[in-house]
């Protein structure tokens, strides 16, 4: 499948001429597919490719967001037939793959970003439930000539390899991956890190594609997971046969936009600080998220957050407790109705050698204030919101305008 003396479309356009086949690349996976299908799409325009894209926020051509969804994608569609687009996105979310179901050997490639990331909590939870039965469905979509990416470092993910006729593709972090490892060992492909240089291929034929350093949205490469949504990208182009030259333009060039892609590690600059937005709303993707957090090279955090109220007692106070590995000062909101959660997230950040400073402000509004205010250079602000076009927009107003003013003093809660 992979050349590079040709159009990208064309070898999978190829895979088989006497059956209808459009050149359509399907991402699915429980996190991480918007990031993945937007970093494809810059690749992609980096190799002046005519795009369609399907993703939460809405269907794409060349470009413009078409409004409506199951019209606008008919349309991308059809263009694509008509050779008026190389290639289609499509962002697969579990919910309607299963329950709408997808033709079998209909997609001549495909990626599985990640299921729970081997967190034994979701691997239990009714998301990693359907999110199998979601990548089962995605897997016997693609057609035997066609390649599937899949996630080594996921071991829930892995179980799609199984369930497929296509050819497996994998990408992981560390070429020592058992699964990888045995895999690129016995002549299959694969994408992986070799320090900061992204490698493909396999133990005999490797070849450096680019350099993980130069994409700004790992923060340095300490966010695991937007690390491995790079490779997945990256592999996806480069089994699609994409110039190396291509891909590496396109790593540079990326940044998650809040407007395409909002509360997936969105990034803002404010002075020489960094503000980072997120919509974790679970224990273990909050976890991953501090990971990366407590790797970075940043000189304070603060954690811009509501109680999580929606999450049991238990699971309330172990956020509170990641968040306060990582956390300096930690800004949420008073809810009138729902101290009890304030309680225990209070308690779970007091489950550290040093608790956090913590502030509880009337509205989220306020708490970002309050946490764009204390901000000094090289400093790292958190924001997990679920409101992330609000929190954006007052973000970029103290940034235009300074904060000449200070909000409504608040005594600290402590922790």
């Amino acid at each position: 499948m992979k050349t590079h003396s040709e159009s990208p479309a064309e070898p999978i356009r190829r895979r088989a001429p006497d059956l209808p086949s459009l050149p359509i690349v399907a991402i699915a996976g429980s996190r991480g597919k918007s990031t993945v299908a937007w970093l494809l799409n810059e690749i992609l325009l980096a190799q002046h490719l005519k795009i369609g894209l399907w993703t939460t926020t809405g269907v794409y051509k060349n470009g413009d967001h078409l409004v409506g969804e199951l019209g606008p994608w008919s349309d991308v569609m059809g263009s694509l037939a008509r050779g008026e687009l190389d290639v289609a996105i499509q962002e697969l979310e579990d919910p309607v793959v299963t329950g709408v179901g997808l033709p079998e050997h209909t997609y001549p490639i495909a990626a599985i970003s990640s299921l729970c990331g081997n967190n034994d909590e979701c691997l239990i939870s009714s998301v990693a439930e359907q999110g199998a039965q979601a990548q089962h469905i995605v897997a016997r979509a693609v057609r035997p000539d066609g390649v599937l990416v899949l996630n080594a470092d996921d071991h829930a993910v892995m179980v799609a390899a199984d369930n497929t006729a296509a050819t497996v593709s994998l990408f992981g972090l560390h070429p020592d991956n058992p699964t990888l490892r045995h895999h690129i060992d016995e002549g299959g492909s694969a994408v992986w890190l070799d320090g900061t240089r992204v490698v493909a291929g396999n133990s005999w034929s490797p070849e450096v594609i680019c350099d993980a350093s130069d994409a700004a949205f790992t923060l340095d490469g300490s966010l695991t997971f937007q690390m491995q949504n790079l490779l997945c990208a990256v592999s996806l182009a480069w089994n699609m046969g994409i110039d190396r030259d291509a891909i590496a333009e396109g790593i540079r060039s990326f940044e998650p936009d809040v407007g395409l892609m909002p509360g997936s590690c969105n990034i803002l600059e404010h002075g020489e600080a960094t503000i980072l937005l997120d919509s974790a709303r679970h224990v273990w993707t909050v976890r991953s998220l501090i990971r990366g957090i407590r790797d970075s090279a940043f000189h304070r955090t603060v954690v811009v957050t509501d109680c999580f109220p929606h999450l049991d007692d238990e699971q309330t106070a172990e956020v509170g407790r990641l968040i306060g590995r990582v956390a300096d000062v930690v800004v949420t909101q008073r809810h009138a109705t729902d101290n009890h959660s304030l309680d225990q997230f209070k308690h779970g950040l007091a489950n550290n050698d040093v608790p956090p400073l913590v502030f509880a402000m009337p509205s989220e509004i306020d708490g970002i204030e309050r946490a764009v205010h204390m901000l000094h250079p090289n400093d790292l602000c958190l924001v997990l919101t679920q409101n992330v076009t609000e929190s954006v927009s007052r973000i970029r107003a103290l940034s235009r305008v300074g904060i000449q003013t200070s909000p409504p003093e608040i005594e600290p809660t402590g922790g």
